[in-house]
């Protein structure tokens, strides 16, 4: 893949030598984050891809088509098709992508093939099952021991699955129906923050992931919680940013780009606000706190 420029790229390329699974061919898994209007360059998919956005903004080019994708989204792309990407000027684009052909004869996903036959592309918001299972498709290369290419099959199978249904919205009419409550709309919200607090940068993106109206959830939940999401939100990434600036080396800047914040400074400001000190002080009072 040929990057004009790049602020990360883990990578597990099989083009030489592909990964030969019962559902299909693996050409590729990569998490990958591309700097403010960074492009990854025009070429010709050699196989079908899924992409992932865990966060950013950036301009998809599908042969003659342009479209944007934001984090909660996914992108879908056949083989043979002209395409290119560029992320959006004001903030990185971090994503998962998932190259492959599938196996025709593989009745597991019979259903997949049918629905796909006649798409090119798309991009659709996800819900939360392609992204729950990119990663855990990604931390099997990470893992790399005798069960992960079983594992990694049956990722792969339900990613490809869990693309059919987005086709078909056959998860919208359920989940719609399952959100009959105002406390199960809370629990949907606490429980997505808890799962995916890190990758989060804004409420509407909560909202839009879960299928409601930003102003009703935010409503609802600072109703039944007696915090706003937002708090709640911070919070957690609070939490977190303790845990980092106490437990690793790692710089304020890739802190917040961690915590999905837009920049350091944001970060810093957001926990001296929480902690009432900056992470750099709180970071050298853990210090000495540790060697006494």
């Amino acid at each position: 893949m040929n990057f004009s420029s790049k602020l990360f790229a883990y990578d597990n390329l099989f083009f030489e030598k592909h990964l030969y699974l019962p559902v299909g061919i693996l050409f590729q898994v990569s998490e990958l984050s591309v700097i403010r209007s960074g492009e990854i360059l025009e070429h010709i998919q050699s196989c079908d891809e899924i992409t992932y956005a865990i966060s950013g903004k950036a301009k998809m080019y599908t042969g003659d088509k342009c479209a944007e994708i934001t984090g909660g989204q996914v992108h879908f792309i056949k083989k043979g098709i002209r395409h290119k990407i560029i992320a959006d000027a004001n903030e990185n684009f971090r994503y998962i992508c998932i190259g492959y052909i599938p196996n025709e004869s593989c009745a597991d996903i019979a259903s997949y093939l049918e629905a796909t036959q006649n798409i090119t592309d798309f991009i659709a918001e996800d819900g939360g099952a392609i992204r729950n299972l990119s990663r855990q498709l990604v931390g099997e290369f990470y893992l790399r021991d005798a069960q992960s290419d079983i594992m990694i099959n049956a990722y792969l199978v339900q990613i490809l699955l869990s693309l059919y249904r987005i086709l078909t919205n056959s998860t919208i009419a359920k989940e719609k129906s399952s959100s009959s409550t105002s406390n199960f709309a809370v629990y949907r919200t606490l429980r997505y923050i808890d799962q995916e607090y890190l990758n989060i940068a804004s409420i509407k993106e909560i909202a839009a992931a879960l299928n409601y109206s930003e102003y009703y959830l935010s409503h609802l939940f600072r109703e039944k919680m007696g915090l706003t999401i937002k708090e709640y939100l911070t919070r957690k990434k609070m939490i977190a940013a303790e845990n980092m600036l106490k437990t690793s080396n790692m710089s304020i800047q890739e802190i917040a780009e961690q915590l999905n914040y837009a920049s350091a400074h944001s970060f810093s400001l957001a926990f001296k606000k929480y902690m009432s000190e900056s992470p750099n002080a709180y970071r050298k009072k853990m210090t000495v706190i540790s060697q006494s």
